[in-house]
């Protein structure tokens, strides 16, 4: 360095992110996202149910028949407390571990049963059993399939819901035979409220303000909203056969 010169300051460079470590820290952004989605819809749906056990006391008994109720009365809580239960259900829910104040565990634990409880186990009789039962019950709300399963009893639909109305119906023919179609389609009926209680509460309300009954038939009619806006009401609960695959 010559004497007097003032030394040449060195710039910092940056040092440049390898395109791996971008990588890394887009995907752990996105899964961050995902989770905190997945944790703000299972607040909404918890929030609902909340919500509407703070007015049902809805019952864990099991139903049977058409439920009627009054059409000048509070109709949405009068709904709520019919389709909303809370609680332990009787009779299986200590056995398998599912309450309804629980319904997003509830789902995961009912949907292992279709797993747990092969098809293939099941009687003559209970065949027949699972598959008009489970055949006129649908996840309609995030699907396209007609039933839970087709009418050779096979899955129509691989999702969770749809898995949770076969394996809890498996899991009552075989261990509590006692229960009539009529009662396992109501307690099928009820978890799907569970499920998609904005959707269930609505066509409820809607049977209720026509001077209809609650019953699984209508409350499992697809087009059950369609045929009220149309004064088709006479149609309603006629549900068709599943047949194939979807």
């Amino acid at each position: 360095m010559v004497a007097g010169e003032k030394p040449v300051e060195q710039k910092e460079h940056a040092h440049a992110a390898h395109p791996a470590e971008k990588l890394s820290i887009l995907l752990i952004a996105i899964v961050s996202l995902i989770i905190l989605f997945n944790q703000f819809q299972i607040g909404q749906v918890s929030g609902m149910l909340v919500a509407g056990s703070s007015v049902s006391g809805g019952t864990t008994d099991k139903i049977s028949g058409g439920v009627k109720l009054d059409a000048n009365g509070d109709i949405a809580n009068d709904v709520i407390k019919t389709l909303i239960p809370t609680g332990v259900p009787k009779d299986y829910g200590s056995e398998v571990g599912v309450s309804f104040d629980d319904p997003v565990t509830s789902l995961t634990v009912l949907a292992r049963l279709d797993r747990a409880v092969a098809t293939n186990s099941l009687s003559a009789e209970q065949k027949t059993r699972y598959i008009d039962i489970d055949s006129h019950i649908s996840c309609e709300f995030c699907c396209g399939a007609l039933g839970a399963v087709d009418g050779a009893g096979n899955p129509s639909c691989g999702c969770s819901h749809s898995a949770a109305i076969r394996g809890l119906t498996k899991y009552i023919l075989t261990n509590h035979p006692d229960w009539t179609d009529e009662q396992i389609k109501w307690e099928l009926t009820r978890w799907k409220a569970m499920f998609y209680p904005r959707n269930m509460v609505e066509k409820g309300v809607a049977l209720v303000s026509n001077g209809l009954e609650l019953s699984p038939e209508a409350l499992n009619d697809r087009d059950l909203l369609k045929k009220i806006s149309s004064g088709n009401t006479g149609d309603i609960g006629s549900l068709p056969n599943m047949v194939g695959g979807c």
